[in-house]
């Protein structure tokens, strides 16, 4: 058996840039910006439906459900929601809840998909591997904080593991060329009762369950032009990153972007809304998207050419100076950052860098501060903009972009500062980032994090735990909605436009800590991948999917044991056998219930981990 000879994924360098330091003083120690940043990538493993495991509710057990709840313990599954989610025969499973609501709505989904991994292809030295795609370190110890570090690292940075879960669902919901999921669930339904994502999943459909059948799904043949541009933008990219892990899974992803982009081109052009998330019948921005991000992935010409075709809105101040800022609605700033990265390969490479620049230098930066410009008035009802936050997030994120473009090396103040004030750098020292800090939300809406099933939130909300270090959950890494004033914040879960988050909101913010620790907590890029621990442990597994019998092959005997482990998704082991001194080994899988597992292979205390798909 051959040794692992390469270094750990995810270890942090310890050089830290020198020229940070030498400008200002940055806040918050280093530590901070990596515990910011783990909190609010691992946000999104909390807002999984499906087969996967979702940490927050993984051992909810649903013993106190309200009497008034119409509640089916016989279709009750522990730690899984939503396992009935298809189209007929067709699987429809997994993808994210958003906010603390337990509905995919499209128009934030594929957005923040895309947002986030145009993080990662920017930033990737920000982005470190802390645990495993299945959180059994948390899991299995009982423990949820930075403090107690009980992640177990995969070798793979943990925002992919995170993404992966999203591009899962969006390889289902572009089905073909004709066809596009969009939504999954229906919202009025959903906010009938107020309890968590598993009891939700066992109640009537009209309650927003699945007891009695499958939810709602929203299935499009046109009109959805936007959507269907972020899911192949958000694959094409997946495509790009993820191929040093998995060719394969790579390979899928750019398939099903062009099918995406197939979609968008031969279907009605279009907006469809949702009463939760109107917008705006924008999405010429999508296709420029979608159209860069599948040349930098393939460098086929076409896309190239068809990207230019779109770009018009570039030429003139006016068609880009939209007053406003980046966020599910205002996508322009996404489209720049596209076209600008091609550079000098497109003629509008450098009209997109001027775009950008127009955004970071001129529509985002106050006269006076670093926070809080271009935000919205006031909301439908007279009060608060709703979730007034994220826009800030956003805008360093954007910044943060453009300087990855001019290849600034000096962190901007403009984004620390920003990112700062929403870590608890304010008047009142108050984070907006559910558990960071030491005054953060105890009340934030977000249902699952309570593990309560009360049915009446607004009668009952005093019977909900206080969000505190005592709480072992606490570390959620939510966004709230928050305040234009920072002393204005009423921290009462029926709050909604302050307590309330989402995938979007969290989104931004995830890219600008990004940005943030790739300056002063850089990690090391050049780790091995899992392809080239399972070719140092001398491993491949195949097939996958298994239906039956599963081999593991050794490129030479064993001369030391090896234990070959079959782990479901909740982290419980199904198999774990030894193997000493043989060039393959055979697993019988026939019994197995079909689903997502993991392989484990361990030897010489390295191993190796794949998932497959067991038929």
């Amino acid at each position: 058996m051959v040794k692992l000879k390469y270094l750990v994924a995810g270890f942090l360098c310890s050089v830290m840039c020198s020229n940070v330091l030498a400008q200002f003083e940055l806040s918050f120690d280093n530590e901070q910006y990596q515990k910011a940043l783990w909190m609010t990538t691992r946000f999104y493993g909390a807002q999984r439906m499906g087969e996967g495991v979702n940490w927050l509710v993984a051992t909810h057990e649903a013993n106190n459900v309200s009497n008034q709840i119409q509640f089916d313990r016989s279709k009750f599954v522990k730690g899984k929601s939503y396992l009935k989610d298809a189209d007929g025969d067709y699987d429809l499973t997994g993808g994210w809840f958003d906010c603390g609501d337990f509905v995919l709505f499209g128009q934030t989904f594929f957005y923040s998909s895309y947002m986030l991994l145009l993080g990662y292809s920017a930033f990737p030295e920000g982005y470190p591997d802390f645990y495993s795609e299945d959180y059994h370190g948390y899991i299995d110890s009982d423990d949820y904080t930075w403090e107690g570090g009980k992640g177990e690292p995969d070798g793979i940075p943990d925002i992919l593991n995170e993404v992966k879960y999203a591009t899962d669902y969006i390889l289902k919901a572009v089905r073909d060329n004709r066809t596009f999921y969009y939504q999954k669930g229906d919202g009025d339904m959903d906010h009938k009762v107020w309890c968590t994502s598993t009891v939700k999943s066992a109640i009537p459909i009209k309650l927003g369950g699945e007891a009695d059948g499958t939810r709602p799904i929203s299935k499009a043949t046109g009109y959805v032009t936007a959507m269907a541009s972020q899911a192949s933008a958000a694959l094409a990219v997946m495509a790009r990153v993820y191929a040093k892990y998995d060719e394969d899974y790579a390979a899928a992803c750019l398939e099903k972007a062009k099918v995406a982009c197939e979609f968008v081109e031969n279907t009605a052009k279009g907006t469809t809304t949702a009463p939760q998330y109107p917008v705006g019948d924008r999405y010429i921005h999508d296709m420029v998207a979608m159209y860069a991000e599948l040349y930098k992935t393939t460098k086929d010409s076409k896309y190239l050419k068809k990207a230019e075709e779109n770009c018009s809105w570039m030429d003139n101040r006016k068609e880009y100076n939209y007053n406003y800022t980046l966020c599910y609605d205002h996508r322009e700033d996404l489209a720049a950052y596209a076209m600008a990265s091609i550079g000098s390969e497109s003629s509008y490479g450098e009209k997109a860098l001027k775009v950008l620049k127009f955004y970071a230098d001129t529509m985002y930066i106050p006269s006076s501060g670093y926070f809080l410009n271009k935000l919205p008035g006031k909301d439908w009802r007279g009060g608060e903009p709703w979730g007034v936050l994220r826009f800030p997030a956003n805008q360093a994120f954007v910044c943060a972009l453009y300087d990855k473009l001019t290849g600034e090396d000096k962190l901007s103040q403009y984004i620390y500062t920003t990112v700062d004030y929403l870590m608890g750098h304010n008047g009142n020292n108050f984070s907006y980032i559910v558990g960071f800090g030491d005054k953060y939300p105890a009340y934030s809406h977000h249902r699952n994090l309570y593990r309560v099933d009360l049915n009446d939130l607004e009668k009952e909300q005093a019977k909900l735990p206080k969000i505190d270090d005592n709480y072992k959950f606490a570390q959620l890494g939510y966004l709230v909605g928050g305040s234009r004033n920072n002393g204005e914040y009423k921290d009462d879960v029926n709050n909604y436009s302050g307590t309330e988050g989402g995938i979007d909101y969290n989104a931004g913010l995830v890219g600008a800590l990004a940005y943030i620790n790739s300056k002063v907590n850089p990690v090391n890029i050049d780790v091995a991948s899992p392809e080239a621990i399972a070719s140092a442990l001398g491993c491949v597994i195949s097939p996958n999917p298994v239906q039956d019998y599963l081999n593991i092959y050794f490129d030479e005997k064993s001369a030391e044991k090896v234990t070959i482990e079959v782990i479901d998704m909740m982290g419980s082991v199904h198999v774990s056998e030894e193997v000493y001194g043989k060039s393959s080994h055979s697993i019988n899988l026939e019994e197995l219930s079909k689903g997502i597992y993991l392989v484990r292979v361990i030897s010489g205390g390295e191993s190796y981990t794949k998932q497959i798909v067991k038929k």
